[in-house]
């Protein structure tokens, strides 16, 4: 994991990014952000409502710097490609989510767990969720959202 880490931050420096893993978990090499992991037991249907979800709300969910990805454990793969298997199970076991569940939990930019769904994510509530965070309420005063609500 260290190796791989170095290697990172070596070719993200070559892209003029700042590394700035502090604020979140290992995988935030290039600048701090949320993420919306989806805990799925296998590519189904529950996953494509989630990729159309995010796709249909994307604006939102860039202006709110959230970043989904979904981690399946029948193929131990994540939809970035960012970890190894090892590494889902980890994070399956460290959210402790059930192999056959879906479950979504929104990761704040401190790499902290902020809230989770067991269901359906609801985009109203993530929204919400998000924009009642004290981070997000300062992000919101310096800069305006170019999203039409």
């Amino acid at each position: 994991m260290h190796l791989l880490l170095t290697i990172c931050l070596v070719l993200f420096a070559g892209f003029g990014a700042v590394p700035n893993a502090s604020a979140y978990p290992e995988y935030g090499f290039i600048k701090s952000h949320r993420t919306l992991l989806f805990f799925a037991p296998s590519k189904d249907e529950k996953v494509e409502a989630f990729k159309r979800q995010m796709l249909i709300h994307g604006c939102q969910m860039d202006d709110r710097d959230l970043h989904p990805l979904i981690l399946n454990i029948q193929d131990l793969a994540d939809s970035r490609g960012l970890f190894t298997p090892e590494e889902i199970l980890e994070m399956y076991d460290k959210y402790s989510v059930a192999n056959e569940e879906h479950i979504a939990v929104l990761i704040g930019k401190d790499g902290t767990e902020k809230f989770r769904w067991h269901h359906n994510v609801d985009i109203e509530e993530l929204v919400k969720v998000i924009d009642n965070m004290p981070m997000r309420r300062r992000e919101m005063t310096r800069r305006v959202s170019r999203c039409s609500a």
